[in-house]
């Protein structure tokens, strides 16, 4: 993955802002249990950046390989806490 590509994903990641509606909470429960309103929002959130970010390397890169997606795992990964707590943040707000 090119520097520039890892920058915009760092970005993007940076720039994470929250908008859940209690409404769609409440229909996803209507569907099935939700044991941890954060957790299940943090799982949410992770497999939409994960998805967000192979599609930014997608258009930068226009292929993405093996190796550029453990690498966006591994950015991820390493940013869990703060994006954990933005949650926090944002759900005690």
């Amino acid at each position: 993955m090119k520097k520039e590509t890892r920058g915009t994903i760092e970005k993007t990641l940076d720039r994470v802002a929250f908008g859940f509606e209690d409404k769609y909470i409440e229909a996803i429960q209507e569907i099935t249990t939700i044991g941890n309103k954060e957790e299940f929002l943090l799982g949410y959130i992770l497999g939409y950046l994960r998805k967000l970010s192979e599609v930014i390397v997608l258009l930068e890169e226009e292929k993405i390989t093996k190796t550029d997606e453990k690498e966006i795992s591994k950015i991820i990964l390493t940013r869990i806490p703060e994006i954990r707590k933005k949650l926090g943040q944002y759900l005690n707000k």
